[in-house]
């Protein structure tokens, strides 16, 4: 009696672990499925973060460099050989522009964009010379005189067409252009913005007092 029930016994224990070891199996495939259908999730963040750095256009939101106002003289005088463009403004909806200064650009391609690249700088000199003309709270819109025939002389007057640029212009424009380009204001003696002095006269800075131009004051 008692050999059969050790007999038994021993039959259910093999059983019972049979029924473990098959329960059992499933658990590994279980947990890989797992892991692996969680991988699309994190892809999808890393594409989110991707098209987050971009705007609508498309393109980089990083901004244009600030332009400095001696960085830009100095460069206007560096392009020694290339034709001086008179530029201005004006308050939005008059027709009367108001002289400001003048632009070069390399190679006189780029006189659209000297404008408008460099329109913070020229806004600021108008307002340091015009300070009845233009009221704080103004509009402005930035011009360059295109001259009749090919002479930049400052005693040609308004011999010619003020051409209005639009500032998306300078928006556009290719990394680096600041560097071709410069910006040199009218003399403001009140201030001493882009005087330059030689034997206690203002003169052409790219003279320097040593050819026969006229001074400027």
């Amino acid at each position: 009696m008692h050999s059969s029930t050790s007999t038994a016994s021993l039959i259910f224990l093999c059983l019972l672990c049979k029924c473990i070891h098959a329960f059992h199996l499933p658990i590994v495939p279980s947990a890989t499925l797992r892991r692996v259908s969680a991988a699309p999730s994190s892809t999808a963040l890393q594409m989110a973060g991707f098209a987050s750095s971009k705007t609508k256009g498309g393109t980089s939101g990083s901004k244009l460099p600030k332009l400095k106002a001696k960085s830009q003289w100095d460069r206007y005088a560096d392009l020694k050989n290339c034709q001086k463009v008179r530029v201005g403004v004006r308050i939005k909806d008059s027709e009367e522009w108001l002289e400001v200064g003048r632009v070069k650009s390399e190679n006189n391609e780029f006189t659209e964009v000297a404008v408008a690249r460099q329109r913070a700088l020229i806004a600021e000199h108008a307002k340091r010379l015009y300070l009845v003309q233009i009221p704080p709270n103004a509009v402005l819109e930035w011009g360059y005189l295109m001259q009749k025939g090919s002479s930049d002389d400052e005693d040609d007057g308004d011999n010619g067409e003020w051409i209005l640029v639009d500032k998306s212009k300078g928006d556009e424009a290719p990394s680096g252009i600041e560097k071709k380009i410069g910006f040199e204001g009218k003399p403001d003696k009140n201030t001493g913005f882009y005087c330059y002095y030689h034997e206690g006269r203002i003169v052409e800075r790219e003279d320097g007092g040593k050819g026969k131009k006229k001074p400027v004051v």
